[in-house]
């Protein structure tokens, strides 16, 4: 074989192999990792936890985006996932779809009537979850930006709590555990007094879309705060972090475990995404919390 054989021969792999790693670049962060849910278990070591609540485990699923973009099929399956774990609670903080327009001002729906149709495929997956002691759910600023009352009406019907500035009880182990849902804190707002009147338990899990709300968290007594909304930004380039983050805080509440004095925070990177509809670096996320008793 001819040098110039061998160089064309080079070449040409060459520029296959770059269409290759090129595409692959498009269909792995589009169409790949945004399915590639994965289950993180988190353990949450609580001072004084009463004993009845020691080893309790709390599946979180949040940001769920029902759109044209994240499929009724995958948020089942996930759903099912969720069940297969066979969570003592599981809990829902929020994005049942997405409401909103695309960098060059498409909806991300074609109009009402599909937007209502998510809303109703995002209530089928809720109906199907199961824990042994309860589903409670919250609701997210999309939620709100279509139409709040709309979703609450459609995930109750379905069988699950909304709880918006307001707590349940959920009988675990034979004590009553608190269950707080606040508002949005970009939409409904967050109302401390109303979402704990009448809560006095030694520690209580509150269900919070926005995780800025840590950032001057004064409500006293210990508390597990499960939250989303970031998505953990979605795009995640090495050494550098996500370039976007919807919060004021930037990068800090992307993602991960928080404490503050007794109130500890989960920020789940949740299941959908929102436009672009990629992820990378950045995987779907079911969170599991372990109570433990310290």
């Amino acid at each position: 074989m001819s040098y110039e054989l061998s160089r064309r021969a080079f070449l040409r792999r060459a520029l296959w192999s770059g269409a290759a790693l090129a595409t692959g670049g498009v269909i792995y962060p589009r169409f790949i990792e945004p399915r590639r849910v994965e289950v993180n278990h988190i353990p949450i070591r609580v001072a004084g936890l009463p004993r009845a609540w020691d080893g309790v485990t709390i599946a979180h699923l949040t940001d769920l985006h029902r759109s044209r973009y994240v499929s009724t099929e995958y948020l089942q399956h996930c759903v099912a996932v969720a069940n297969e774990l066979e969570p003592d609670l599981m809990v829902f903080t929020g994005d049942y779809l997405t409401h909103g327009r695309t960098a060059k001002g498409q909806k991300v729906y074609g109009g009402d009537d599909e937007a209502a149709g998510f809303v109703d495929d995002a209530a089928a997956c809720l109906a199907k979850a199961r824990a042994r002691f309860g589903v409670f759910a919250s609701l997210g600023n999309h939620d709100h930006w279509y139409d709040a009352g709309h979703v609450t009406r459609a995930i109750e019907t379905a069988g699950v709590p909304v709880l918006r500035n307001r707590a349940e009880f959920a009988r675990v182990n034979g004590e009553q555990l608190p269950v707080v849902g606040l508002g949005d804190m970009w939409t409904e707002g967050v109302d401390f007094s109303k979402a704990f009147a009448g809560v006095a338990a030694p520690f209580s899990l509150v269900l919070m879309h926005n995780p800025d709300t840590f950032e001057h968290w004064q409500q006293p007594g210990a508390h597990l705060i499960l939250a989303g909304h970031t998505h953990g930004g979605q795009v995640r380039i090495p050494l550098y972090g996500p370039p976007i983050v919807p919060s004021r805080y930037g990068m800090k509440y992307a993602r991960g475990h928080f404490q503050n004095g007794t109130a500890q925070m989960y920020v789940s990177r949740g299941l959908g995404t929102i436009y672009p509809a990629i992820r990378f670096n950045c995987r779907p996320e079911i969170a599991v919390l372990h109570l433990q008793c310290v």
